[in-house]
């Protein structure tokens, strides 16, 4: 199919710092209703912003591991190896809610909205146990550190913030835990 090829140089005051290119699918939604296009669109944004969420997660959760406290400098390599391990689950999810839309079958947006949330969950997981701090040399680990940041990441990613923006149902706890005696 079609592919749309986005290209070009991240600066910082006139200094090149990295090029990035990219290539994404192409699709024509000129035969669905304006409807259709409106709920896609909308459901998309919130896939979005909630990869956006996550991703920025996974990037304190690095930083608190590693650094502890306030880090400074270029962590966008972490952003980048997000985006790179959900792409795949991302346009998945989006050729069958494409399908759904130009096929007028109804389909459970919060079913996809689910998966995704797994696929972010997995990816931001897996992403800072092997390959970004499981990957250091044991000798220059904090493991209290890493274990506190690993909690806060795993708390982050099942809380409700991240549901919110993905558009899917939040558990509502009430304000009055009830005490259970043993």
């Amino acid at each position: 199919g079609l592919r749309l090829w986005a290209f070009g140089f991240d600066m910082d005051k006139m200094k090149a710092r990295c090029w990035y290119e990219a290539t994404v699918p192409l699709y024509a939604l000129a035969d669905c209703s304006s409807e259709a296009q409106k709920s896609l669109r909308e459901e998309v944004g919130a896939w979005l912003a909630g990869a956006e969420l996550a991703a920025g997660y996974l990037r304190g959760a690095v930083k608190d591991a590693w650094f502890g406290g306030e880090a400074r400098g270029d962590f966008s390599f972490i952003d980048a190896s997000f985006w790179g391990r959900t792409e795949s689950g991302f346009y998945a999810l989006l050729r069958a809610r494409i399908e759904s839309a130009r096929d007028v079958c109804p389909i459970d947006s919060v079913a996809l909205g689910e998966r995704w949330l797994t696929t972010l969950f997995e990816v931001a997981e897996k992403l800072f146990d092997a390959d970004l701090v499981g990957a250091g040399p044991i000798e220059r680990q904090n493991p209290a550190r890493i274990a506190k940041a690993h909690e806060k990441l795993m708390n982050s990613l099942r809380g409700p913030r991240l549901r919110t923006a993905l558009a899917l149902p939040v558990e509502v706890k009430s304000a009055k835990k009830s005490k259970q005696v043993a």
